[in-house]
């Protein structure tokens, strides 16, 4: 009897511990990475870029390096409202992409703490002729956030 009572009393508290954290709610889809497609202007079809690397100006990180892309994810600075990246061509040219965006804080729950969000991208000032900003949310489910045409 005294073994039936411990066996019941350790699986009732398994059960407590196992759901008594909702983790659920600390579910969020904002993340701090803007999706950048290029894209091929007569075609409107994904079109493959050469660069040496590509970085952000007061960043120490080299995002990619000597690559091949149709799409990158980059991050954002969260300390500011703005960011610049340098695209190194290959033939060591250089364009530059300037955004900013709004940053609001929100409070997920006390359990999960708190969640950067960036609303409004904005190219304030790029060297590509032909770049769009489709000014959405930095989020999990966007496939891209600018789109550049070359």
């Amino acid at each position: 009897m005294r073994d039936l009572i411990k066996i019941t009393f350790s699986t009732l508290f398994c059960f407590y511990i196992l759901f008594s954290c909702d983790t659920t709610d600390c579910i969020t889809f904002s993340t701090r990475v803007v999706v950048i497609e290029f894209l091929d202007s007569a075609t409107n079809s994904s079109k493959n870029v050469d660069f040496e690397f590509i970085t952000a100006i007061e960043s120490p990180v080299i995002f990619y390096s000597d690559t091949t892309v149709s799409k990158c994810y980059l991050p954002v600075n969260t300390e500011k409202e703005e960011t610049t990246f340098l695209f190194v061509n290959q033939d060591n040219t250089i364009d530059t992409l300037h955004i900013e965006y709004d940053k609001t804080v929100r409070l997920i729950s006390r359990d999960c703490g708190y969640e950067f969000q960036f609303k409004n991208i904005e190219i304030v000032n790029t060297t590509y002729e032909n770049a769009i900003s489709l000014g959405n949310e930095l989020s999990r489910l966007n496939e891209e956030n600018i789109k550049i045409f070359l």
